[in-house]
């Protein structure tokens, strides 16, 4: 929980996150109320948490029969607490501390499960460029796929640095913003460039030139993923 956040809003934000991907709705059992509660005591973010509730539902929706539904937010507990273990362990390193030794089996669990679901997403992505026809995204995105599988191998057999995992996906995902770039018509991505900064011009007056900068960028960036269905390649959305 950050530190400006209160009790409430911490309860309330999960069980908004459970209810709008189940889809359907339904008052939360006493248990899982208990749940949030230790998730609270232990210091487990709020977005660790969200994080961990959509990675469930999206493994769930690829694999479920049509009609069923998770009933109980301990449907997610493991998938939270592997989430907690790899942001405890990414967060110690980066302070100088040693790495929580709960972090070896759980953490190295949820990162490889978590590549898997971002490779999956890849492959997805290749195969709508290829509908479009827009093969150097395409190629782009079969590099990436590779390099994805590799990781999350070297995730499996304990060969890897989780100081670099988040780096890594960052460094995939600008290259796959990249080759969206290259593959579209000098027109379309002129449209884009243009809707990105009408998106901003209401503020743009009010921002440093850095943040002006950083704000058009990101805008882009979401109208590329929209686009060309682009997942965003990230231990933590």
């Amino acid at each position: 929980m950050s530190p400006g956040e209160t009790a409430d809003e911490y309860f309330r934000a999960i069980e908004q996150e459970f209810v709008s991907r189940r889809g359907a709705a339904m008052l939360l059992s006493p248990r899982d109320w208990a749940l949030i509660g230790e998730w609270k005591e232990a210091g487990v973010p709020l977005h660790v948490v969200l994080q961990g509730i959509h990675n469930v539902f999206d493994s769930f929706e690829q694999r479920a029969p049509a009609g069923r539904r998770i009933n109980s937010l301990s449907y997610c507990r493991q998938e939270v607490l592997g989430l907690h273990e790899i942001y405890r362990t990414l967060h110690a390193v980066e302070a100088g501390r040693p790495a929580p030794g709960a972090a070896d089996a759980a953490g190295a669990a949820a990162m490889a499960r978590h590549v898997g679901r971002l490779h999956r997403r890849v492959r997805l992505s290749m195969a709508v460029a290829s509908l479009a026809g827009r093969d150097l995204l395409v190629g782009g995105l079969a590099r990436i796929a590779a390099e994805l599988k590799r990781l999350r191998r070297e995730i499996k057999e304990g060969a890897f640095d989780p100081t670099e995992l988040e780096e890594g996906l960052r460094r995939f995902d600008n290259e796959m913003l990249e080759a969206a770039r290259a593959s579209l018509e000098p027109v379309a991505l002129a449209g884009l460039e243009a809707a990105a900064g009408e998106a901003l011009a209401a503020a743009a007056g009010r921002m440093t030139p850095e943040a002006r900068e950083s704000t058009r960028k990101a805008r882009l960036a979401r109208l590329l993923r929209e686009l060309c269905a682009l997942p965003r390649l990230t231990l933590f959305d």
